[in-house]
């Protein structure tokens, strides 16, 4: 009985109490949004690949200056310069992403602000031989007139919990 009463009770305050937005102000993105921010988010990927495979985080940083600032290796929050770095030491040869292993982009917006929550994997392909991890990463961008633009990258950690989404 006392168990019973403990969830009903927990229920209850869960309803009278929700969980506050994880993303205040957002709404889901529609159609044409989701497909002009998800292009967004592969042509950064494609960026990515690019600086690895040239083993030189610039030519990533001269397309996304935002992501050369506040690299937070603890919080994974714009991880790509040490990323570079670390796939030139590791001589890796080439970094293919699925976006979608785990479910389609998540996008959300408001206003002129995007954000897009991706769950996939990534290979490395190394000389010896491929490797491959999953990630989850949110993704922050803004739109000017023309088109939308990655500004922030938060990568979970091992360890730390899934960022909440709506």
């Amino acid at each position: 009985m006392f168990v019973l009463l403990s969830v009903v009770a927990t229920g209850c305050a869960r309803a009278v109490f929700p969980q506050p937005d994880p993303l205040p102000g957002y709404t889901r993105a529609s159609v044409e949004e989701h497909a002009s921010i998800v292009h967004a988010i592969v042509d950064y990927y494609a960026a990515r690949q690019r600086a690895v495979m040239f083993g030189d985080a610039a030519l990533l940083f001269d397309e996304y200056p935002k992501l050369a600032q506040g690299e937070n290796l603890r919080e994974g929050i714009n991880l790509d310069g040490f990323f570079v770095r670390l796939m030139r030491d590791d001589r890796v040869t080439k970094v293919t992403v699925e976006l979608e292993r785990y479910g389609p982009v998540r996008t959300y917006v408001n206003g002129g602000a995007a954000v897009g929550f991706v769950h996939g994997v990534e290979t490395w392909h190394y000389h010896g031989g491929p490797g491959s991890g999953e990630f989850f990463t949110r993704i922050d961008l803004a739109s000017d007139a023309e088109r939308w633009a990655v500004q922030r990258t938060d990568e979970q950690m091992m360890g730390e919990r899934a960022p909440r989404t709506p």
